[in-house]
């Protein structure tokens, strides 16, 4: 008889980032090509329990053994490679494993330092801001990214500087002041 080994199988699968930080299980159903007794094909569903490991990163592929097409004449089942693709995530994105957000903060946390909560994906951490810190500045919170067991990725955030609206007169009064007594024109080199 002939038995022929079926080739490889490639899918993707769309991932949280939550999932590749903290490693889970999904559950995937697959359609699946089947030749029936009668030699018709057939496409059948195939659920499958996939690992997703801790620290993968998008374009890595996870092998699933055997769980490929069919082969031929009775042949064994060729394997399913899995590609990690992340869903789009609200607040961070990655770059291999390091993880990017941004922190928004106020001109005076800017301008004089502040301490403040910073969200990761392994949860809140508190971030020193440096006195003077400018907007589209980058700061790194070490070995907070996509981690294995041997490699770490960094969380990094950049900053932006919210400025508040001056709704009262009050609050336009000390705009005025600011500008009389620290006058600065920022599109000057």
């Amino acid at each position: 008889s002939f038995r022929m080994q079926c080739e490889n199988q490639h899918a993707k699968i769309i991932s949280r980032l939550e999932d590749a930080y903290h490693g889970s299980t999904q559950t995937i159903t697959l359609s699946r090509a089947m030749v029936d007794e009668s030699g018709h094909v057939r496409t059948q569903p195939h659920t499958l329990h996939v690992t997703i490991p801790k620290g993968i990163t998008a374009g890595q592929h996870i092998r699933l053994e055997g769980q490929g097409m069919p082969g031929v004449g009775g042949g064994g089942n060729g394997d399913l490679y899995l590609e990690i693709a992340f869903a789009d995530h609200p607040q961070f994105h990655t770059e291999g494993r390091d993880v990017h957000g941004v922190l928004t903060i106020t001109p005076w946390e800017a301008a004089l330092g502040a301490t403040v909560t910073v969200p990761t994906l392994g949860g809140n951490v508190e971030l020193k801001i440096p006195a003077g810190a400018q907007a589209g500045k980058k700061l790194r919170l070490k070995g907070r990214g996509l981690a294995t067991a041997s490699k770490r990725g960094d969380h990094y955030v950049t900053i932006r500087i919210v400025v508040p609206e001056a709704r009262t007169e009050e609050q336009k009064k000390l705009y005025r002041e600011m500008a009389r007594i620290m006058p600065m024109n920022p599109r000057t080199p």
